[in-house]
């Protein structure tokens, strides 16, 4: 049977089929579907999962590799900048390595669309030491879990599986396989030399990782070896990918030679390659993995030949131009159309607009979710990666002391970034005593990602939990300031800021305020009535439409106009209005 499926669904299909019982995730495009397609497809088909988010990468990936030890197939899905957080266990679970079959789905974005970076995951399988799969479409991606889990188990290593945005966010028609029922044998083989090995041992499990390597990579290139048969002529183009799929749609099909796994490599089979072929052009993105991997490269041209670009996602145009011998012109990005903005009645945006109302001198560290684009209203100044807000205001708060000078810093941080990565750095500014606000936005959920569950809610993976109210974490790292408000409360808003700022100052120490709004989208309450300009009193001066910035009021002939459909009702451009001219019934 066939389904048109997304690749990201066809990831955790392969995850199911290949006998995955435990998957683990923390929310982010391009790879947020993964996890809940994972538990959708159990319950299709009748198989007991846990399928769960966890509060951050790190913990994710610890969790599903604890499970492998113990002889349950396990999988942990993120994106590529997750693959950060999570790379300190990934570095050590390749010499501990797995029992049951474990697989690290990382899904990388170039361009990048969605991401602070276009970081190529494949370099940290390089790093970390282990086999990674790239595949080239929705139903190859199904084919590579089910060969990752199966080299997994044989090998007793970490795989990963790597799907690029183009693989994740397209569809194709996919084969279904059967899904097996299993009577799981739990049990943990108690090996201190392995599992909590000391460094005189991870010596030891080194060697044997670069021995699995070594037979890993002799097993694939027989494999490929086989398909060389097929190509004929002076040159081979090598891929990975879905540029090995835009390779054929260009027409250099006939030479290609796809990479399903390109590390590791064979340095026998590269040599051949070097000795058999005039020319070899290699196709991948973002990072030169396999051109790297080449003993001599004399003959090979790709991005570290300067063939083609080293940063920006390759197209079609310059894939067809690189087969050719033509010149490889990278496209210019060109902006277009409607920036991104908050949401029509978004409870972050009046917070936004009391920071720079009250502190308009303010530095305003910022973080990572929808709330970044409080940089439309001035009031986000840096964006570096989750959790980054609270860390960077220390440190901002360091370099302001050594210059002599006082200046208020504003942070913000959304709820499920807090949980993320926020803890331990508010930890360190309560510890170090460093003044300054912050502002963390409680909109009940993870809204940019598609609404995923937070530890501040109790029901979380179909399961009752317990929740983690995030008033009582700030309180255990040990802040002495801390006000709840409702973001809809404009004024109190604004009084709470002044507030905690001089605490801030005065005291030498952080203060937090707790802002809470749900979000309109995932969590809607019952809709106000809409806003309404009086025409009379209105004087045309745009600060509700273009420095609030709420996508409900436009100016049409010098007059701010609300719409009806879009306004929610929330109220606060009455407070935001300089003339008094919108008003509520």
């Amino acid at each position: 049977m066939k389904r048109f499926l997304l690749g990201n669904e066809a990831v955790a299909r392969g995850a199911l089929e290949a006998g995955c019982r435990l998957a683990v995730s923390y929310p982010g495009t391009p790879a947020s579907e993964i996890l809940p397609a994972f538990a959708r497809w159990a319950g299709e088909e009748g198989v007991e999962v846990d399928a769960r988010w966890a509060v951050n990468e790190k913990v994710a990936f610890e969790i599903a590799l604890a499970a492998s030890y113990v002889g349950v197939r396990s999988m942990v899905s993120m994106k590529q900048v997750g693959l950060n957080v999570a790379s300190d266990p990934l570095m050590s679970a390749a010499y501990t390595g797995v029992e049951g079959g474990f697989v690290v789905v990382s899904v990388d974005d170039p361009g990048p669309y969605s991401s602070q970076t276009e970081q190529d995951s494949r370099y940290l399988a390089t790093l970390a030491k282990i086999p990674v799969f790239d595949p080239s479409s929705p139903a190859a991606a199904r084919e590579a879990m089910k060969r990752a889990f199966g080299m997994s188990q044989e090998y007793q290593v970490p795989v990963m599986v790597r799907p690029v945005l183009r693989v994740a966010h397209s569809r194709q028609d996919v084969e279904l396989g059967d899904v097996p029922f299993l009577d799981l044998e739990v049990d943990f083989a108690r090996d201190p030399s392995r599992w909590a090995a000391t460094p005189v041992f991870r010596y030891q499990l080194h060697r044997e990782l670069n021995v699995k390597l070594q037979i890993i990579a002799q097993r694939e290139s027989k494999r490929l070896e086989a398909c060389l048969g097929s190509i004929k002529g002076p040159r081979i183009v090598l891929a990975s990918g879905a540029l090995a799929a835009c390779v054929r749609d260009v027409g250099g099909e006939g030479e290609l030679l796809e990479l399903e796994m390109p590390y590791p490599l064979d340095q026998g089979f590269m040599a051949l390659l070097l000795d058999r072929f005039q020319e070899i052009l290699v196709v991948e993105e973002t990072y030169p993995v396999i051109e790297m991997q080449f003993p001599c490269r004399d003959k090979v041209k790709g991005r570290l030949s300067g063939h083609l670009p080293l940063e920006g996602e390759v197209t079609p145009e310059m894939v067809k131009a690189f087969l050719d011998g033509g010149e490889v012109v990278t496209p210019a990005r060109e902006g277009g159309g409607a920036k991104p903005r908050l949401c029509p009645g978004c409870g972050h945006r009046p917070v936004f607009y009391a920071m720079v109302k009250v502190f308009p001198k303010a530095m305003y560290p910022g973080d990572i979710g929808c709330y970044t684009l409080g940089v439309n209203l001035g009031a986000v100044d840096t964006c570096l990666c989750m959790g980054a807000s609270v860390g960077q205001s220390i440190g901002f708060t360091r370099a302001l002391a050594l210059g002599g000078q006082e200046r208020p810093i504003v942070a913000t941080i959304g709820d499920s970034t807090f949980y993320h990565a926020g803890i331990p750095s508010l930890v360190e500014a309560v510890h170090s005593r460093s003044p300054f606000v912050l502002v963390i936005l409680d909109n009940s959920t993870t809204a940019m990602t598609g609404g995923q569950p937070t530890p501040g809610y109790p029901r979380s993976n179909g399961r009752e939990g317990i929740s983690v109210p995030i008033a009582q974490v700030v309180q255990g790292c040990g802040v002495r300031f801390l006000e709840e408000v409702d973001a809809y409360d404009y004024p109190r808003v604004e009084e709470v800021l002044k507030r905690a700022w001089s605490y801030a100052r005065d005291h030498g120490e952080v203060a937090v305020v707790l802002v809470t709004s749900p979000c309109v989208i995932y969590a809607p309450g019952e809709r106000g009535r809409p806003c309404r300009v009086d025409g009379k009193v209105c004087v045309g001066c745009g600060v509700c439409a273009e420095k609030f910035e709420c996508p409900a009021i436009t100016m049409e002939d010098g007059e701010a106009r609300i719409d009806p459909q879009l306004c929610t009702g929330c109220g606060v451009c009455v407070y935001v209005c300089p003339a008094g001219a919108i008003i509520t019934d």
